[in-house]
């Protein structure tokens, strides 16, 4: 850990990560909950998100205007999201009003009223953001993507379903957050410009009053990788794809040589996936490579929009970019590039006080430690492009291979 982060815990236990910084006037302070979409069990899937909609809809003590007017009055920003992992609610403010994002915060930790009449109005506007998801592709594609590629709840898809959200109750929303909203569960981060112990003592009486609970949810993490080739018929002018194979989970020794080879291939307009695909040949206008890791497990997924011409010949080429890299490595030139890229992300984020204050939490939530990002930046910078070839002999393996398309394509067109 830096020597100018700190950490102190409250008297639940939860950990509170301190990152002063001198020179500005402001401070981001995030809660960071260990739940997301894959922590649902069957009948509960979207509750993550849903919940993190209730929360601003209104305390013992609070409107839901109250809420979002006491933050925006002192011109602060106060916003949430949700992951299949984690959750998170945020403040950023000035110094000098951190107190009051804080309070409204604990407010709606402590003190969410989750009324039956707002719920079922929540309920209409989350089937609203399914449903206008629905009907774009490039969304569809990739939530569909992960539900057909991984065995798990990893494949949980965030939104759930019309049906799921549906049939949420008030008994199952309560439920959920005593049993994942609880001090085990959470880190308190914050960035910025901030009196520490002004800061720790309102947290104390506030975040350090949540009860720890006895009763825990039974979870299984098991993940495996699917390897179908899957056709999902929509009317379309484009077809959309994903294509994947086995990546490494978030705490693996291995990610980051994961993460070079997907930077390779399709992280930049100077990528190969992009060049190859798009500029040499014209057959896309949108390719790009990510990761997906979970702490079981993950999967690297490349994406294109084409045309039902085209699709095919795309597909071809990107197995033909893995065998490539698979048989011949990387270039030390582009292992540089990427180190350079990832050094540049890392800078970028340190320049703002919510990137640390993430930065902060997620290490500590999945490492229960902030790693020093000095010795982050060692680990990447002695990856050699051997270790890129070994890892790409792992991972670039017909075995592990699937792909998602979706357009109007023909069952059995795949074949």
């Amino acid at each position: 850990m830096s020597d100018n982060i700190k950490k102190r815990t409250l008297d639940n236990g939860i950990p509170v990560l301190m990152d002063k910084i001198q020179g500005i006037s402001s401070a981001s302070l995030g809660v960071f909950v260990k739940t997301g979409a894959k922590n649902e069990l069957p009948g509960e899937e979207g509750i993550s998100h849903f919940i993190e909609h209730m929360m601003f809809k209104g305390t013992k003590n609070r409107t839901a205007k109250e809420i979002s007017e006491e933050i925006d009055n002192v011109g602060g920003i106060i916003n949430a999201y949700t992951g299949k992992e984690v959750t998170t609610y945020y403040v950023q403010m000035l110094s000098n009003r951190i107190q009051i994002g804080i309070d409204v915060l604990t407010d709606m930790f402590l003190n969410s009223n989750f009324l039956e009449e707002n719920i079922e109005r929540e309920k209409g506007v989350v089937i609203e953001e399914i449903n206008m998801y629905e009907d774009i592709p490039e969304e569809i594609i990739h939530d569909k993507n992960g539900s057909l590629v991984i065995s798990g709840p990893q494949s949980n898809i965030i939104l759930g379903s019309v049906k799921s959200v549906g049939e949420l109750t008030r008994e199952k929303i309560i439920n959920y957050v005593k049993e994942q909203y609880s001090p085990e569960n959470m880190v308190i981060s914050i960035a910025g410009n901030f009196d520490e112990e002004d800061v720790f003592e309102k947290l104390n009486s506030g975040f350090g009053t949540i009860e720890k609970i006895e009763r825990k949810r039974e979870y299984n993490g098991k993940m495996e990788i699917k390897t179908p080739k899957t056709i999902i018929k929509k009317d379309s002018n484009q077809v959309h794809l994903c294509f994947n194979t086995i990546g490494k989970s978030a705490t693996d020794p291995k990610r980051y040589e994961v993460a070079i080879l997907a930077n390779t291939l399709g992280g930049n307009m100077s990528s190969r996936l992009f060049q190859k695909i798009r500029e040499d040949r014209g057959l896309a206008y949108s390719v790009y490579s990510y990761t997906s890791s979970f702490e079981e497990g993950g999967i690297i997924t490349i994406y294109a929009g084409t045309t039902l011409k085209d699709y095919k010949e795309v597909v071809r080429l990107i197995r033909e970019e893995f065998q490539d890299i698979k048989n011949n490595g990387i270039s030390e030139k582009e292992l540089q590039k990427t180190k350079n890229q990832f050094l540049s992300a890392v800078t970028f984020g340190l320049e703002s006080s919510k990137g640390r204050m993430t930065r902060m939490a997620n290490s500590y939530l999945f490492y229960k430690e902030v790693k020093d990002l000095d010795d982050v930046l060692k680990e990447i910078e002695k990856i050699t492009v051997e270790d890129i070839k070994e890892v790409a002999k792992e991972v670039f393996d017909e075995k592990y291979y699937s792909l998602t398309v979706l357009g109007n394509i023909e069952e059995g067109d795949l074949n």
